[in-house]
């Protein structure tokens, strides 16, 4: 007789029940995981290879890439024959794209939704300086050279290039806004190195509705900070439109701001509303805090703009018993720590900015004359209003040039001080690995700047 081993099959089917429920349960968590990392993760970065996206099955982010308005089969590869490089992305669900040029992958910021969907743009880089225009010839991009001023060392005797007169293809997109490029500039840097950086303006100042959009460069009164008149002060390191800039504009938040001499209001640059939304996360990214700005002045606006430039570099400030104006504005120098380098544009940016077949006549007419012989007419940087500018006047405590309604910059026309309450508009030097990858500097076609 064969022996068989006795089995419980109810028994077994209880196993295979058991086993079943908890493969069922195993799955179901993970699949909860899945989707809750994928809803709610706040960034992922994506290796890729010749655009196949490699992340939760490609069920999470969809990309289509593209050179200009032409759709792409895949994404360029990292050194491509056609030397296309990244441009920009834009995502829909409120995410948006960084770039990492090492890996040659998107990072995928505020992702909170699957099927999120993103496109690539890429596009050839395009370098300032090397298409500039003849002496004679026009709106365009110009070289200037610096070699002839006395009081520059021979350091600041470098070529830099300069957009002028009203025609000029200057457009940028930045900050998801049309800004406008002033030039390819010398400045100077933390580390001491003069080097040159893409330098840009924000095409409408920062106006609002209503009365909003006209500020005090600084309007404290007499004993309060850097202030030895009830007049304000011309500190541009200590001012209340310093602070505004590099505060509660630069953060895009809500805080107070001096736009009716000295009754401080309270400014949104946060909502988009009444003012312009201030700079986002990627903008701020861009924007290079390691230069340093000079605040050397000078007593005249009867001056040609080469002159200026040398003396806005110089070391010529107000000074008395008590005190000495700073003649640079660095992390070092910056009181209150709001150092995030928000200016504003100088008397020789709005000089050199002039085009057209006067424009070699105005370089040789004083600032304060610039009203004169079309030179404003021809300047894209005129908007027929009145605008702070950067360099304070050395003679007094309280005065700084600005750019008048008709076209001549002067410090104390109509009773102005700093406590006077004029357009501004804002102007900052973007990093040295932030390149132009596309566009043509039309205003429907701005160039578009990617930091890489």
């Amino acid at each position: 007789m064969k022996l068989k081993k006795y089995e419980d099959k109810s028994k077994k089917k209880r196993k295979i029940v058991l086993i079943s429920i908890s493969l069922i349960v195993l799955i179901s968590v993970s699949f909860l995981l899945y989707k809750t990392f994928a809803s709610f993760t706040e960034s992922a970065e994506f290796p890729m290879m010749n655009g196949k996206v490699d992340y939760f099955g490609n069920s999470d982010v969809y990309f289509a890439f593209y050179q200009g308005d032409k759709e792409l089969e895949e994404m360029p590869e990292k050194d491509n024959k056609e030397n296309l490089i990244f441009s920009y992305g834009e995502c829909d669900n409120g995410a948006y794209v960084k770039w990492n040029s090492e890996q040659w992958a998107p990072l995928i910021k505020n992702l909170k939704k699957s099927k999120t969907k993103c496109s690539l743009h890429f596009g050839k880089l395009i370098e300032l300086g090397k298409d500039v225009l003849p002496v004679e010839s026009g709106d365009g991009l110009y070289a200037v050279t610096h070699d002839n001023l006395e009081e520059l060392s021979s350091e600041w005797n470098k070529t830099e290039y300069r957009y002028a007169g009203v025609n000029s293809n200057n457009y940028v997109s930045f900050n998801n806004e049309i800004w406008r490029i002033i030039g390819l500039v010398n400045v100077k840097t933390e580390s001491g190195n003069i080097e040159q950086r893409i330098k840009i303006i924000r095409q409408d100042g920062i106006k609002g509705q209503k009365d909003f959009g006209k500020y005090s460069w600084d309007a404290k009164d007499n004993g309060i900070g850097s202030s030895y008149s009830n007049n304000g002060s011309n500190d541009w390191t200590d001012s209340q439109l310093k602070d505004m800039l590099n505060g509660i504009y630069y953060e895009s938040s809500i805080g107070n701001c001096y736009q009716n001499s000295k009754t401080a209001k309270q400014c949104d640059f946060k909502t988009g509303t009444v003012l312009p939304k201030g700079l986002d996360e990627i903008s701020r990214e861009m924007v290079d805090n390691d230069v340093i700005w000079n605040l050397g002045s000078w007593n005249t606006a009867d001056i040609v703009i080469n002159l200026m430039y040398e003396k806005e570099r110089g070391l010529k400030v107000f000074s008395n018993a008590n005190m000495t104006r700073p003649t640079e504005w660095s992390k070092e120098t910056d009181v209150g720590e709001k150092h995030n380098g928000v200016g504003l544009m100088y008397p020789s940016d709005y000089g050199y900015a002039v085009g057209g077949d006067v424009r070699n006549e105005c370089l040789t007419i004083s600032l304060k004359n610039y009203n004169s012989g079309n030179c404003s007419t021809n300047n894209w940087l005129f908007k027929s209003n009145d605008q702070w500018l950067l360099t304070p006047q050395s003679g007094y405590s309280y005065l700084s040039y600005s750019m008048y309604n008709d076209g001549l910059v002067d410090y104390n026309r109509g009773q102005r001080s700093t406590s006077s309450t004029i357009y501004a508009s804002p102007v900052v030097y973007l990093k040295s690995n932030v390149q132009i990858t596309g566009g043509t500097g039309k205003l429907n076609s701005p160039f578009i700047v990617t930091l890489y």
